[in-house]
C-alpha cells in the first residue's frame, strides 16, 4: 500500500514563543516536513523567535514558512520588572484571536491553500478553540517532550 500526499495540505503550527517551546515544536515540524514534503507548514511565532528559529545558516525545509504575530509589547512600553509580564502581553495579544486571524488568512492567501489542521503548544489552550471555529483538527504538542 503506498501514501499519498497531497499537495494541497497546509497545517498552522502556533508554538508558545517562551524559552524552549518554539525550538522544541520546530523540531518536531522540522521532522514531519521532511517526511510530508508535499505539506506546507505555517509556523507563527514572535519576530524574536522566528529571527532565531529560522537564521539564515539554519537548514529549514522548504516547505515549513514562518509567520510573524505579535508579542504583545506596544511600542515604547516600559516593562515593570514582573517576572511573567511578557507572557502575559502575548498571551492577551494572540487569545482574542482577532490579530492572530488576521496573519492566518494572510498566510492561507499566500500559500495558496486553506489551513486543515491547527498544530500547537498544549499550553496555548486558546488554539483548541480557533481550530474548532476553523473547522479542522488540533493536535495540541507537550513541548517538554524530547523530539530528538
Amino acid at each position: 500500500m503506498t501514501n499519498v500526499v497531497s499537495k494541497d495540505r497546509h497545517v498552522a503550527v502556533l508554538p508558545f514563543p517562551i524559552s524552549s517551546h518554539s525550538g522544541r515544536l520546530l523540531g518536531l515540524v522540522r521532522r514531519l516536513a521532511a517526511a510530508a514534503p508535499n505539506v506546507t507548514f505555517s509556523f507563527y511565532s514572535t519576530s524574536k523567535s522566528i529571527e532565531s528559529l529560522f537564521a539564515p545558516a539554519k537548514k529549514v525545509p522548504d516547505n515549513i514558512k514562518p509567520y510573524v504575530v505579535s508579542d504583545g509589547v506596544p511600542e515604547g512600553y516600559v516593562f515593570s520588572g514582573k517576572p511573567l509580564e511578557h507572557i502575559d502581553l502575548y498571551l492577551a495579544a494572540v487569545k482574542d484571536g482577532e490579530s492572530l486571524k488576521g496573519v492566518l488568512k494572510a498566510a492561507e492567501a499566500e500559500i495558496g491553500q486553506k489551513i486543515g489542521c491547527v498544530m500547537s503548544d498544549a499550553f496555548l489552550w486558546f488554539a483548541g478553540d480557533l481550530a474548532e471555529e476553523m473547522g479542522v483538527p488540533w493536535v495540541p504538542q507537550h513541548s517538554a517532550a524530547s523530539v530528538t
